[in-house]
Order: structure tokens, then sequence, then C-alpha cells
């Protein structure tokens, strides 16, 4: 066993692992909401990771370690040139810097992509979140009830 991190972009094949990931650390943080994991097939995310594995404004990149899933980032395109940002990194591995990795590397595909825009939405009392955001550029735009909508420029 290697366990050494590595990050590499999701293919179909990662389906079954991915959402085994999922699933758990939906178990693992209240700021993550997968409710809908359970309907969803082997086959179904096989598609879906392949979609996005095609397009040119979609993006999924996965955290590695010990050869399992511990974290992923995913840009999902609004439009043509803007993107929505998210993150999620298994508990256990919190605070070793892997969101940050996950974040630099979605951004340098965003600055070599057709996007100018990426955006996030994040719960305003996720502090630890919302420092990590900051330090890579990213600002406040909108404050709703509960979450903080913040963007950068790409």
């Amino acid at each position: 066993m290697s366990q050494q991190l590595s990050l590499r972009e999701a293919i179909p094949s990662d389906a079954d692992n991915l959402l085994v990931f999922l699933k758990k650390a939906s178990e693992q943080s209240s700021f993550i909401s997968y409710e809908d994991l359970n309907t969803i097939t082997k086959t179904d995310e096989e598609v879906s990771l392949d979609e996005i594995y095609q397009s040119e404004f979609d993006e999924l990149i996965l955290a590695i370690f010990d050869e399992q899933i511990i974290g992923y980032c995913r840009l999902e395109n609004i439009d043509n040139s803007k993107a929505e940002f998210g993150v999620v990194v298994e508990r256990d591995f919190w605070n070793n810097g892997i969101a940050s990795y996950l974040l630099e590397d979605a951004l340098d595909w965003a600055q070599h992509s057709q996007l100018n825009e990426v955006v996030l939405e994040v719960y305003e009392n996720n502090s630890a979140a919302i420092h990590v955001y900051q330090k890579y550029g990213f600002e406040l735009e909108l404050k709703n009830k509960k979450t903080l909508k913040m963007k950068k420029m790409v």
C-alpha cells in the first residue's frame, strides 16, 4: 500500500467507489446533504461520470489515498462561462490541506477552460471552508439566510 495522496480526474469506472464515499461523507457532516443517494444506481453514476469526463465545462477531481476515495471536487457548468464549485473531504482527513489541493487543481482546470467565473455556496457557520475559499480569492457575492454565495473570476 502506497499511502500517498493523488489527485485525478474521475472516470466512469469510479462509480461504485464514489457512491460509497458520498454516502459515508454525507453521514459525517451536517454541511453535506445527499438525500437522493439511495436512488442512484451504479449505472446512473457511470453515465454521469462519463458525461462529466467528456464535457468541456464540467470537471470532477478525486483525492485518492491508499487506493480509496477520500475527497472530491466538482465544477458543474451553469452556462458556458460559469461553473458552480463544490468540495467534500472525508472527516478523517480534514485539516490536512486536501480541500486546498482539490481547489487548486479545480481552479487550474478552470483557468485552462472556457470558464470565466467559479461560484459556490457555503453555510455561513462553516468558517473553515470560508477561510479556504477566501485564501484562494473567492469573494462574497450574496448573503442568504444560512449561506453565503461566493465567486471568483478565472
